[in-house]
């Protein structure tokens, strides 16, 4: 939530500058700060970047961490490749937010994917991750890409989107506040999501730790599971964020997502088909939280 300058001895007085995001009223994370390379104000947030003594540059917005170059990795690939290689032929997809880059750049590494559309509502996030994140950003000029600069929650609501999308995927801010982001956790617009899928569809879209916000999985469980014909939630330990333990949650119209379809052929970092597997393996601490049919899947009637 903020930059804090302190005193710190080790052979003599020095500043030491540390970001300082509250996870919750009695936790918070603390990064140190080498420097701050951009702050300013966009039409939607505050966007700042930081470069950071162990994670690298992070890009950080209304106070919360985003994202950082060094384990980006991990969240980017859960997001992308669990629901793309459990779907039959994923070649229309939709990304919602992203726009620092990095879920783009794992999506175009999918040979089957003809077409990526990503509907960014802040122009100013994808002009400074490509100034200061040209790992994230790396696949912004692949050709099957198009940027749409909208709302998100208002794209989805255009009729010539409905039936259109193999797999959609939300890389969002988190629900809490009054930012852009909110109305991506809502029944309302899981409706709007079922509507712009075809075929064997899948949707997949963050929802945080369950340490501290268990009510964004369990309410986003709940919507898709009264949708999809099967819904399910994973996980994946992403360092920069609070808890470490982090959830993704998805829906799909056919496939259960839980197993993998095929092989990706370029190598990732994390993502291999057995951590695909065993991410869906929930502690009971977590499944308590969660309908029980999660993971399991429930036959639904399509809209």
């Amino acid at each position: 939530m903020e930059v804090k300058t302190s005193l710190t001895l080790k052979g003599g007085f020095s500043l030491t500058s540390w970001f300082r995001e509250a996870a919750s009223s009695g936790h918070a994370l603390e990064w140190k700060v080498i420097r701050r390379l951009y702050q300013d104000q966009s039409p939607y947030q505050r966007i700042e970047v930081l470069e950071l003594e162990t994670f690298g540059i992070a890009l950080i917005l209304d106070g919360i961490m985003q994202t950082t170059s060094g384990d980006e990795f991990i969240y980017h690939e859960m997001l992308a490749h669990v629901p793309l290689l459990a779907h039959p032929r994923p070649q229309r997809v939709l990304i919602i937010g992203g726009g620092d880059g990095g879920l783009a750049r794992e999506v175009l590494r999918h040979p089957e994917v003809e077409e990526l559309t990503l509907v960014e509502i802040d122009r100013m996030v994808v002009e400074v991750a490509m100034k200061y994140l040209p790992e994230h950003t790396r696949a912004l000029s692949d050709s099957r890409l198009v940027i749409r600069y909208a709302d998100g929650s208002r794209f989805l609501k255009d009729t010539s989107n409905h039936r259109r999308f193999d797999v959609i995927l939300v890389d969002s801010t988190d629900p809490e506040g009054t930012g852009p982001g909110r109305w991506l956790y809502t029944q309302a617009f899981h409706d709007d999501v079922l509507l712009s899928l075809r075929g064997e569809g899948i949707f997949a879209q963050q929802t945080g730790t369950p340490f501290f916000n268990p009510e964004v999985m369990t309410q986003v469980a709940q919507s898709l599971i009264q949708r999809f014909a099967w819904a399910g939630v994973y996980w994946a330990a992403v360092p920069s964020y609070p808890g470490g333990f982090f959830t993704f949650s998805v829906g799909s119209m056919g496939p259960q997502v839980s197993e993998p379809r095929r092989d990706l052929a370029e190598a990732t970092k994390w993502y291999s088909s057995d951590v695909h597997r065993q991410a869906f393996v929930l502690p009971p601490y977590f499944k308590r939280r969660l309908p029980l049919s999660i993971n399991r899947g429930v036959a639904r009637e399509r809209v």
